[in-house]
């Protein structure tokens, strides 16, 4: 199962430029969750100190939103798939979650303790600055595509989208 392991944590943009060695020791951290569809990974707000790397399945990143009439309800921002990793700002010490994550069909994910990652990093430092680094950069990704979700939704309900010139 090791093998396997390290090949999904090869495709993961967090790990990307690790040597094998690398991915053989964030691999001895992982264990392996399965969840069925609908089922809630975690919920806004919930305090964490694990992420997660989809192996299998499709989950839905949902923030509380309040609607025009007062009404709270669960907006999705994001549609996350295999290979890609939620979860990860438990690693930058932010352990309250700060999205809904609800399995949308069955999911198989590796998931890695925060303190078992950390305790990595304290070994093996460049190991650690090379994660940060690629977690800013797809955090940043990630931030620009909720940004223009959040501009489009915000058009959209002040009425610039679909008016007619």
């Amino acid at each position: 199962m090791t093998a396997q392991i390290v090949e999904y944590l090869r495709r993961v943009v967090i790990f990307g430029g690790l040597t094998d060695e690398d991915i053989l020791q964030i691999a001895s951290l992982c264990r392996v969750q399965k969840m069925a569809p609908n089922q809630v990974v975690f919920n806004e707000g919930d305090d964490g100190d694990e992420m997660m790397v989809i192996i299998e399945g499709c989950v839905r990143v949902a923030l509380m939103t309040r609607s025009a009439q007062g009404a709270m309800a669960l907006s999705t921002i994001n549609m996350l798939y295999g290979g890609q990793s939620f979860g990860e700002m438990v690693l930058l010490g932010g352990a309250t979650r700060s999205a809904t994550v609800t399995c949308v069909e069955p999911c198989v994910f590796l998931v890695i303790r925060e303190r078992d990652f950390a305790a990595l990093c304290e070994k093996s430092p460049r190991i650690g600055y090379k994660v940060m680094r690629n977690l800013a950069s797809d955090l940043s990704y990630k931030l620009r595509s909720s940004n223009l979700l959040l501009r489009g939704n915000i058009r959209w309900q002040g009425g610039e989208l679909g008016k007619r010139s």
